[in-house]
């Protein structure tokens, strides 16, 4: 065998290789939360995307609709992966990042929550994720106790124009 063969055949083998490299990093890409390995990291995700959203059944729909919504009105819209990241034994957050394009650059949204397994229950923690949640599930306003000790106010004097 000579060695131009040898070389198509290591050129083969090597693009052979990469191919399935590729594959491998696509495969993992798209599997969504089958590819995590950690079953807590799962339950975090589906406590998420199936908990009750304010005008969609779920979280996930109302992301989808949202997105859906946007690409029906032709602006460009890009939805990332659902993410997952362990922030305790038992505390997670979850978060999905959305790019909406504006009149010169494209938005970023992070739609973030915090998941407590151990209890079930999750709470906002990004502002455009507070637009989803029913509202009584919100936090309460910074001070909100104090807001009706407040003193009303009264012009003294009528103002013209």
């Amino acid at each position: 065998m000579g060695t131009a063969n040898v070389k198509k055949i290591v050129r083969l083998g090597a693009g052979v290789l990469i191919l399935l490299v590729g594959l491998f990093f696509w495969n993992r890409d798209f599997a969504g939360p089958r590819a995590l390995d950690d079953p807590r990291a799962i339950e975090a995700i589906t406590l998420v995307q199936n908990h009750p959203a304010r005008q969609a059944p779920t979280l996930k729909e109302a992301i989808t609709d949202l997105v859906d919504d946007m690409k029906a009105r032709g602006k460009g819209v890009y939805m990332g992966d659902w993410r997952v990241a362990a922030q305790g034994p038992d505390t997670y957050v979850v978060s999905v990042l959305i790019r909406e394009k504006g009149f010169a650059e494209w938005i970023e949204r992070d739609y973030a929550w915090r998941v407590n397994l151990k209890e079930k229950v999750l709470s906002v923690i990004t502002l455009p994720a507070t637009h989803l949640m029913p509202f009584h599930e919100l936090p309460p306003l910074p001070h909100d106790s104090d807001l009706s000790s407040l003193p009303s106010v009264t012009p003294k004097e009528p103002r013209l124009g």
